[in-house]
């Protein structure tokens, strides 16, 4: 049985194939409507930057050509580019850039939660207690928290925790950033409006081309007197893009569908799930304080071979690493393309056909 439209467990919004992206760009375009950006200032990209800043609760947003870049510049401000600055073990600003930060802003990273998904307040209270104890005694300017953390299998920080370290940090005048690229998929598990999360924090950060569908992008959100200026540091490094209206007429598109949308999506995975858990030669796992996340256990099955099925049919799943005993199933929106019975019937054909 071969869907008529893809359906993949691999990306975090639709998912778009090359074809896909320039006809959703053609229908935004056509109208004539679009005023063009300079180099990332004004006309489209002034507007959904906007619309994001509203969608986050912040006086500001301004638009960034990456994630890093905007992790970046934000933990560079926040700061002032001296003092230490705490970040998780896992997160991509400690993990995944290269030291970028340490090396281009001289920023000192302190990590905390090695192997965890994220720290507690206790210890960030017991770092600030050894920096005063130290010889020359230093101060943490700035705390980063990433959440859901992608090194994690998108699991969640906690927001508990997070308020419990945001308020202590607001004690201390410590100032405070959150690294939210999946930050709208994780406030559709939780229940929590993204604003009531970026309202913890000074500054916040979401991808636009996680649940946005944007080629490339990022949103960096806070207050005015924060973000107003901060097209500067963007052009010293390298960010204005003489024109990223590409990017911000996408992410403008689907902006205000996501959540709607993958509330749904969501709903059909889970009846997927139950549908697959009720036969014996499947197992879906939940991540600990996960999102859209699982592991399928195929029993007696080559998993290889599953997964080319699958594809075969126009499903579309993770290659499986050597020695792993499961396939990692990432919930989107292109599960809107096959109601669960379907899929259902394609991940039993796919088992009995690999067995």
């Amino acid at each position: 049985m071969a869907l008529q439209k893809a359906v993949n467990f691999i990306s975090d919004g639709w998912g778009l194939t090359a074809a896909e992206f320039s006809k959703v760009l053609l229908d935004c375009t056509e109208t004539g409507q679009i005023q063009l950006d300079n180099y990332a200032l004004g006309g489209v990209v002034e507007q959904m930057e906007r619309k994001f800043a509203q969608m986050l609760g912040k006086d500001r947003a301004l638009f960034l050509p990456t994630g890093t870049m905007a992790n970046h510049i934000a933990l560079r401000t926040l700061s002032g580019g001296q003092g230490k600055v705490i970040v998780q073990a896992d997160s991509h600003i400690y993990r995944d850039i290269g030291d970028s930060a340490q090396t281009l802003s001289g920023l000192n990273l302190v990590p905390l939660g090695h192997g965890r998904v994220g720290f507690t307040l206790e210890e960030v209270q017991q770092t600030l207690e050894s920096l005063v104890s130290e010889r020359v005694a230093t101060q943490i300017k700035a705390i980063s928290i990433e959440t859901p953390v992608r090194r994690q299998d998108d699991a969640m920080f906690g927001l508990e925790e997070i308020r419990r370290i945001t308020d202590y940090a607001r004690q201390r005048q410590i100032a405070t950033h959150l690294d939210g690229a999946r930050l709208f998929i994780e406030a559709v598990h939780t229940e929590v409006d993204p604003k009531q999360y970026a309202d913890l924090f000074d500054t916040v950060f979401v991808s636009l081309s996680k649940c946005f569908n944007s080629a490339s992008g990022a949103i960096l959100a806070g207050p005015e007197d924060l973000i107003d200026n901060l097209y500067h540091t963007r052009r010293m490094f390298g960010g204005s893009l003489p024109q990223a209206w590409p990017q911000a007429v996408v992410a403008l598109h689907y902006a205000d569908e996501f959540l709607p949308a993958y509330r749904a999506a969501w709903q059909t995975a889970q009846s997927l799930f139950e549908q697959l858990n009720e036969r014996d030669e499947f197992r879906v796992e939940h991540v600990p304080q996960g999102t859209h996340i699982v592991h399928l256990y195929v029993a007696n099955t080559d998993l290889p071979r599953f997964v080319e099925q699958l594809h075969g049919d126009g499903i579309h799943l993770m290659p499986v690493e050597p020695g792993t005993d499961n396939v990692t199933l990432k919930v989107n929106l292109s599960i809107h393309a096959a109601s669960p019975v379907e899929l259902a019937e394609a991940f039993i054909t796919a088992a009995q056909a690999t067995d």
